[in-house]
């Protein structure tokens, strides 16, 4: 429809037709070639953004490493080997921060609605203020009400961020890479504590006035003046990633073109033919222009199969990751022959922040290559299979070291490689999830709270802390070997359950099975020379 036909004779013979044909066909498929290319380059103010964020998670580390530095000032003991007292503290502000973490639903929902933008500096705005109140904290529940809260805003920060990401990044590769610097911003991030712990050691010779009465607001001063500066930043340079919605028909009719406004009046005046035409074409334009946005609620996502699925293996692998890094500092420094990994306790925490580091560069570049090659769920499962082998192999190798005869030193050589293992995979995993996150989400307008869903997964890792207080608490009756082992045996049983589960992930959510059709919009065109109309 609207459209004509036209017959016309040609005296050039089939097989030049043929070879034309070959040849447009060989024109346009190098076209496509190059329009594929430029996908991947970004202009500058795209570049900036992205950068912008970056420092959005730079941001949200920098704060929760900081907040885990002031155990030191309720149990100044804490300073070098965490004991059970110190471990049990670190452990419960832990579990408060990941569970404010929760928040991330609400925050989803927000940024959906009002904009990334927006939820980003807000909640940037409330970092600050728990930087600067944690400074102020001297007692148990103060520091835990005040975690509680951090995690509650920073959960803001990292959901927009997010979806900022999924807004920004079209294809699969370009988007593998862009989410696989995440890790090493996270390790990046975790020297703030290191330099809140140098600072406050610093003042404590020379403390004067309100700093002698709050020893923690040195340190936490570094904090709110790296979180403060980003802010600035992002207030300054960070533009919304969030597609605009369409106005309604009517703005659209009042701030249509004057002429063209006032020949369609004129048009529509009379009840001609033409004037019929032209009325119906306008209609389809402003449909076409105008599609009916859609919103996934939550309860929805809850309902889908493959979105529950992804939660779950999430989840776990939030479980027994966050298990292993609360339980390193009681598994870390102890003897490999009571089944720990023996490296001396005043150099475990640099290890650790050693090897996030070295771990990161691995996941920043062989992850990209092996999503290419393999595809990114069959990389998700063979690294959750690699998990319950390592929780199993770490204690027999300590414990055939040991037997050996072989050097202490030996034990903690291979322990950190251990440690690099695990981060590398667990990493990897990390990035591969929130890969499988974006790609679930239907739409931009329904990114934010797809992300917000999976951050339920932050309640397992609260779950962690009641394993390690659960270890704790038969330290006392049970020898330390026989705790250890428990400990090993508990990860390897979690991990193999997150294997599973993984084994029955779906890469993208289904419409109709996990998606409910009424929330997508189907659209049509139609094609001026078959008078069909199609549908995309």
């Amino acid at each position: 429809m609207f459209g004509f036909h036209k017959r016309q004779r040609s005296l050039i013979p089939v097989k030049k037709l043929d070879r034309m044909d070959q040849k447009e066909a060989f024109i346009e498929h190098e076209v496509e070639i190059g329009e594929s290319s430029k996908e991947h380059s970004w202009t500058r103010g795209q570049q900036r953004n992205m950068v912008m964020i970056y420092l959005l998670f730079l941001a949200e580390a920098i704060m929760a490493s900081s907040l885990s530095s002031q155990v030191a000032v309720l149990l100044p003991a804490a300073e070098g080997c965490l004991g059970m007292s110190a471990s049990f503290l670190n452990s419960a502000f832990e579990c408060a921060y990941f569970l404010g973490c929760t928040a991330g639903v609400f925050w989803g929902s927000m940024a959906d609605r009002l904009g990334r933008r927006q939820t980003a500096l807000l909640g940037l705005s409330g970092m600050c203020l728990c930087c600067l109140s944690m400074g102020f904290a001297k007692s148990f529940v103060a520091f835990a009400v005040l975690r509680l809260m951090a995690g509650c805003i920073s959960s803001a920060v990292t959901v927009a961020g997010l979806a900022m990401m999924a807004d920004m990044t079209h294809g699969e590769s370009t988007r593998t890479k862009v989410v696989a610097r995440l890790p090493m911003i996270a390790a990046c991030g975790g020297v703030g504590s290191y330099i809140a712990k140098a600072v406050r050691n610093a003042c404590a010779n020379h403390a004067a006035g309100v700093f002698s009465k709050y020893p923690g607001l040195s340190g936490q001063m570094v904090c709110v003046s790296l979180v403060l500066i980003i802010t600035v930043a992002e207030a300054m340079l960070l533009q919304e990633t969030l597609p605009q919605k369409l106005v309604s028909r009517k703005s659209h009719g009042a701030t249509a073109d004057p002429e063209k406004t006032a020949f369609l009046g004129q048009s529509l005046s009379n009840e001609s033919e033409d004037s019929l035409n032209i009325s119906i074409i306008e209609a389809l334009n402003d449909d076409a222009a105008e599609p009916v946005s859609s919103q996934i609620s939550v309860f929805q996502l809850l309902s889908a199969p493959a979105v529950l699925l992804l939660l779950a293996s999430f989840s776990i692998l939030s479980l027994h990751s966050s298990t292993f890094d609360i339980l390193l500092p009681h598994l870390g420094h102890t003897d490999s022959r009571m089944g720990g990994m023996s490296i001396p306790c005043p150099l475990l925490r640099p290890i650790e922040l050693g090897v996030k580091i070295a771990a990161a560069l691995r996941v920043m570049t062989l992850v990209p290559g092996l999503v290419n090659r393999v595809g990114l769920l069959a990389v998700y499962r063979k690294i959750s299979l690699v998990f319950p082998v390592l929780f199993v192999v770490v204690p027999i190798a300590g414990a055939a070291v040991h037997a050996s005869g072989a050097s202490p030193v030996v034990s903690a050589i291979i322990s950190s490689c251990v440690m690099l293992a695990k981060n590398t995979l667990a990493g990897a995993a990390e990035v591969l999830v929130v890969l499988l996150v974006l790609s679930a989400a239907p739409d931009a307008s329904s990114t934010g709270t797809v992300i917000g869903v999976i951050s339920f997964s932050q309640v397992f890792k609260a779950l962690a802390v009641g394993i390690s207080g659960v270890a704790y608490y038969l330290g006392g009756d049970y020898s330390v070997f026989e705790v250890n082992i428990l400990l090993w045996t508990t990860l390897a049983t979690v991990a193999t359950i997150g294997a599973w589960i993984t084994w029955k992930l779906r890469e993208k959510p289904r419409v109709g099975g996990d998606i409910p059709e009424e929330c997508l919009v189907w659209q049509g065109f139609f094609d001026s020379e078959s008078d069909e109309e199609s549908g995309f």
